[in-house]
């Protein structure tokens, strides 16, 4: 019998909204491993590899054989061996359970009706072929959330170094290690949102978040090279691969395309009254706010597609359907209506769907139930880290330990003459150095009307807001001139007025975030002590020979 670890190295199934797996072959079903009173056989483990190497391209050996059975001996551990209450009666685990099975049918429609009636030919994938002929070395970190990418980010703006944020964002231990370092990957190695913003990098450039399939990603390159030999033998050996990038490269546009003949945003009437009073109400639901008082909901149609017809009851009902992490970012008029369009471009792919009987397909059954598997591991490690208790010792040491995370940010105050032409600019500059006061110029000739008005000062502000100029202007000494610079079709005149350099943030202020990151930071440790204990109650059998020596196709 092979010792069982308690390691949980969450492997998740990163499904993306496009891709379902194919069933593995049949199999001799024996048991591999035994929970209590729940089995895990051959095929269920033999699948449960298959998809986690169509997302990773992970290679087959014994250490990631036991991590995985590991991970599925955790999950049955925890959903049927834990009290599991508080999470079955969340109101959000709920949503997010039903906005996963409506999500799911969409993926598969299509992923048949617009994805496998892609088409690609041989000068297609030879053009391919020659762009990975160049090669990038980069690193990254990774956030789940927009939200965390961004603080990420600004971290890195006011200085932070990018080998201790990857300590913070990654469990990985090599990633921890080697500062989120990916080595080198050519054009269609990565994924294609990833892919882009990362070529479109110069070495040394570190990008602002990019979204991909699994979250969002900052990068940072670090090397480039070109193949400078290139011979059909090597393209041979890559076209199989190349196809594959060639088609998912197709997959947005050809959405795009399916999309815009099913639905036509431009055709959707808004009631612009009732569209402000959801917008409040959805203010006062998720502020709570004493500025805000709620509007009554109206039974009058608020938004009209065609035949289609909505009351503002009803689409403020769908909209406390979407989960909080979507639902948070409705803050204007302008991006509710893209959800309320949204709402109904889904509404019409939805029907679609169910009139082809996809809502009933096998392949999307069995991709919910991964979905909602994966939805409760993401709650279920909440609240294990909510209930784990961090002495204010520790949180303070690790507070002081990491005190470039709570850092405020340096500020500086700047004064600004921004015009539309470089001769303008050079008149401007030889007008300063012959003593005309630089506030008044601003005054008279900046285009930017806002800062005119108060002599080209723009005010204190953190020093990221600066973009490009933030280290020329930062380095620069205390009113020196600096330009022209050329900002896009403009140019600029700066001067520095002062600077404030951050100060750390009181431990009080930063406490309960201080407490998350360590928790984080913690996260192995704290869900291996957590699982020990549901051990002792739980048998565990677990066919060593059976784990080694089953053959999976395709490794």
């Amino acid at each position: 019998m092979l010792k069982f670890n308690a390691q949980f190295t969450f492997f998740y199934l990163l499904f993306t909204s496009s891709l379902l797996f194919p069933q593995p072959e049949k199999n001799d079903n024996k048991l591999m491993a035994k929970v209590g009173a729940y089995e895990i056989l051959v095929n269920d483990f033999i699948k449960r590899f298959q998809d986690y190497a169509t997302t990773t391209d992970v290679k087959d050996n014994i250490v990631v054989r036991r991590n995985l059975l590991n991970n599925m001996i955790n999950e049955i551990l925890l959903i049927n061996y834990d009290d599991n209450k508080e999470i079955n009666s969340n109101a959000e685990y709920q949503k997010e359970l039903k906005w996963a099975e409506k999500q799911t049918v969409l993926a598969y429609l299509k992923d048949q009706e617009v994805y496998a009636k892609i088409k690609i030919n041989d000068a297609e994938v030879r053009d391919a072929f020659y762009k990975s002929q160049l090669s990038i070395a980069a690193r990254h970190l990774f956030a789940e959330t927009e939200e965390e990418a961004e603080g990420l980010y600004q971290l890195l703006q006011t200085g932070a170094d990018f080998n201790l944020l990857a300590k913070q964002c990654f469990t990985d231990s090599m990633l921890q290690n080697s500062g989120g370092y990916l080595g080198y990957f050519s054009w269609g190695d990565m994924d294609p949102e990833f892919e882009d913003a990362a070529f479109s990098l110069k070495v040394g450039e570190i990008s602002k978040p990019v979204k991909t399939e699994f979250g969002y990603s900052i990068i940072k390159v670090e090397d480039r090279r070109a193949n400078p030999i290139i011979t059909e033998e090597q393209f041979l050996q890559k076209k199989t691969h190349m196809e594959r990038v060639v088609r998912m490269r197709k997959m947005k546009p050809a959405e795009i395309e399916f999309l815009n003949k099913a639905f036509n945003p431009q055709k959707v009437w808004f009631d612009e009254k009732l569209i402000g009073n959801i917008l409040n109400n959805l203010s006062y639901s998720i502020a709570r706010s004493v500025e805000i008082s709620p509007s009554s909901s109206s039974a009058n149609v608020s938004v009209k597609y065609e035949k289609r017809s909505y009351s503002q009851t009803e689409l403020e009902r769908r909209i406390d359907e979407i989960p909080s992490f979507h639902r948070g970012k409705i803050n204007s008029i302008e991006i509710l209506k893209t959800v309320l369009k949204g709402i109904v471009a889904q509404d019409i792919l939805y029907e679609m769907a169910v009139k082809k009987g996809y809502k009933k397909n096998n392949e999307v059954l069995n991709a919910i139930s991964k979905y909602r598997n994966n939805i409760f591991l993401k709650f279920k490690r909440k609240e294990i880290a909510d209930k784990t208790y961090m002495p204010d010792s520790s949180v303070h040491k690790f507070y002081t330990d990491n005190i470039q995370f709570f850092m405020n940010p340096d500020e500086m105050n700047v004064q600004e003459i921004i015009v539309n032409s470089k001769a303008a600019a050079d008149s401007l500059i030889d007008r300063i150095k012959s003593g005309d006061d630089f506030g008044a110029l601003a005054s008279k000739n900046s285009l930017r009307r806002w800062s005119a008005k108060n002599n080209g000062v723009i005010g204190f502000a953190e020093v990221s807001k600066f973009g490009f100029l933030k280290d020329t202007l930062w380095n620069a000494g205390a009113g020196k001139v600096i330009g022209p610079i050329k900002i896009e079709s403009m140019y600029g005149i700066f001067k520095v007025l002062d600077k404030k350099t951050g100060e750390p943030k009181r431990f009080e202020d930063v406490k309960e975030t201080a407490s998350r990151l360590l928790k984080k930071e913690r996260s192995k440790q704290i869900m291996e002590n957590y699982l020990d204990k549901l051990l002792l109650k739980v048998p565990i059998f677990i066919d060593e020979n059976l784990l080694g020596s089953v053959v999976i196709r395709g490794q």
